[in-house]
C-alpha cells in the first residue's frame, strides 16, 4: 500500500505538487507516496498504474490551484467535466472506495462548491481542506505531514506545529 496518492493537474501549480511529494517522501518514505512520474516505471501501463495507485492508497491528496477548475480539455470545455479527465477519475475512484480525500488548496484558492463539480466528485466540496501557501511553507508543510501521519496511523511523527 502506498499510503498517500498525490493527485494534481500538470497545468495547475505542478511545483507545489512536486514540493509536496518531496516533503512527504522525506517524512514517510518514498514507497509511502504515489506520485505518477516517479512511481510508474517507464514502459508500464500508466492507466493501470494510476488506478492501482488510487486503490492502494489510504489517503488521496488533491492539489488544487487557481486553474484546477478552469483547465481546458483537449476536446473543449473544462477538463473536470470530462469523464476521461485523469484528475477527476482518480478522485472519483478514491471517493467511491471510501478513501480519505484531502483537498490541498494552494495559496488563496477558494473552496470548491458542489455546483462547480461533476456529480461523481461533488463530495470533494465537503471534504475538509488544508492550505499550502508560498509565504507559509514551513508551517503548512508541517501541518500537512502531521495530519497525514494521523491518517496513516503514524503517531511517531514529531508535533512540529508546537515547536
Amino acid at each position: 500500500m502506498s499510503g498517500i496518492f498525490i493527485n494534481f493537474r500538470k497545468q495547475d501549480e505542478p511545483g507545489f505538487a512536486a514540493l509536496l511529494q518531496r516533503e512527504l517522501s522525506r517524512c514517510f518514505g518514498a514507497t509511502a507516496v504515489f506520485y505518477a512520474s516517479t512511481t510508474i516505471r517507464p514502459g508500464d501501463n500508466y492507466e493501470f498504474g494510476l488506478l492501482d495507485g488510487v486503490r492502494r492508497a489510504q489517503v488521496l491528496v488533491a492539489v488544487i490551484g487557481p486553474r484546477w477548475l478552469s483547465t481546458p480539455h483537449e476536446s473543449g470545455g473544462r477538463a473536470v467535466d470530462h469523464r476521461t479527465d485523469w484528475v477527476r477519475r482518480e478522485i472519483a475512484e478514491a471517493l467511491s472506495r471510501g478513501t480519505c480525500v484531502i483537498p490541498i488548496l494552494i495559496n488563496d484558492v477558494e473552496r470548491l462548491t458542489n455546483a462547480t463539480l461533476p456529480d461523481d466528485i461533488s463530495h470533494l466540496a465537503k471534504c475538509q481542506y488544508l492550505r499550502l501557501r508560498h509565504d507559509n511553507l514551513e508551517y503548512d508543510l508541517a501541518r500537512i505531514t502531521a495530519e497525514l501521519g494521523t491518517h496513516l496511523g503514524d503517531r511517531s511523527q514529531p508535533d512540529s506545529l508546537n515547536q
